[in-house]
C-alpha cells in the first residue's frame, strides 16, 4: 500500500489556511460519488478530481482506441474509492477546471498515487507544473515494472529502445538508452541517441530548462555516453524527438 509520509508537502489543513475564502471550498475533502477513469473521479458535491503525477490506461476517445487494461484500471479505482472520504495534498485546478492533486483515503490516510503505481495500474507522467513526489513515484513504478505487475506485463507499455521509437510518434513513451552525443547550440541542448541527428531519436531542452536540470544535479551538456531513461510525448522533427521541460522526465541509470 502507498502510505503518505510527512515529506509529501503541505497537509490540506495547512494549505487551506493559505488560501482565500473563495478558494477553500474547492480544496475541501469530499466523498467519492463515481469513478470516471483509472485516474479521475467525481465527488458528491460535483467536483471532478484528476490524480496528479500519474496516468492510468486511457479509454477510447475519438479516433483513439482504448489502451490495454483501461477498463480494469477504472474498475480497480472504483473498488478503492467509491463512497470513500478523500482529502488532497498539493491541490490546484488544472486547465479543465478539475482539482488536480495527490489523494489520501482511508483511516490510514493511504496515498492513492503510490497504491496505483505499486499495483501497476498507472505509470508516472509528470509536468513542469506537476511533479511533486516524482522521485518516490518513479522508484515505485520501477519496482512494479521489474516484476511485470499490472500494465507492465503488456508490450504496449514497454520501455522503448531509441532505435524503435519512430513508430510511436504522437504517443507518450518511456525511452531508455545511451546518449551518443550531447550537442549544444546557442539556444538548445540536444541529447542524440544515434549518430545521425536527422533520423535518430533525440531528446532536447532549451538553455533555461537546462538550468533547472543543473539545480537538480544533472549537467545536460555532460551527458555524452550516459545511460538515461526519458519520458514524454514523442514528436517528429528531424527524426523522433522528445521535448524535456522539467528534470523529472530524465532518470540517470546505473553505469552512467
Amino acid at each position: 500500500m502507498g502510505v503518505l509520509t510527512s515529506g509529501l508537502g503541505l497537509t490540506h489543513a495547512g494549505l487551506a489556511r493559505s488560501q482565500s475564502p473563495a478558494s477553500i471550498d474547492f480544496l475541501e475533502p469530499g466523498t467519492v460519488a463515481d469513478v470516471l477513469s483509472g485516474d479521475s473521479f467525481v465527488l458528491e458535491d460535483g467536483r471532478q478530481v484528476r490524480l496528479a503525477g500519474i496516468e492510468a490506461p486511457r479509454a477510447a476517445q475519438g479516433e483513439a482506441s482504448a489502451q490495454p487494461l483501461s477498463q480494469q484500471a477504472k474498475i480497480n479505482l472504483q473498488g478503492l474509492l467509491r463512497g470513500k472520504r478523500v482529502s488532497f495534498v498539493n491541490p490546484a485546478p488544472d486547465r479543465f477546471g478539475r482539482l488536480r492533486a495527490h489523494v489520501l483515503w482511508g483511516q490510514e490516510q493511504n496515498w492513492l498515487q503510490g497504491e496505483l503505481l505499486e499495483t501497476g495500474m498507472a505509470r508516472v507522467r509528470t509536468w513542469n507544473d506537476d511533479h511533486a513526489r516524482a522521485k518516490q513515484m518513479l522508484a515505485t513504478e520501477h519496482a512494479a515494472r521489474a516484476t511485470k505487475t499490472g500494465i507492465w506485463a503488456k508490450a504496449f507499455y514497454a520501455v522503448r529502445d531509441p532505435e524503435a521509437v519512430s513508430a510511436a510518434v504522437g504517443s507518450y513513451q518511456i525511452v531508455e538508452g545511451e546518449v551518443v552525443d550531447a550537442s549544444i547550440t546557442k539556444k538548445m541542448i540536444y541529447l542524440n541517441f544515434g549518430t545521425d541527428w536527422r533520423r535518430d531519436f533525440t531528446a532536447q531542452a532549451d538553455k533555461k530548462t537546462a538550468k533547472l536540470f543543473a539545480r537538480a544535479g544533472i549537467n545536460m551538456a555532460g551527458l555524452s555516453g550516459a545511460k538515461v531513461r526519458v519520458r514524454g510525448t514523442i514528436r517528429y522533427r528531424n527524426g523522433p524527438m522528445l521535448w524535456l521541460n522539467h528534470p523529472a522526465q530524465l532518470e540517470m541509470l546505473a553505469g552512467s
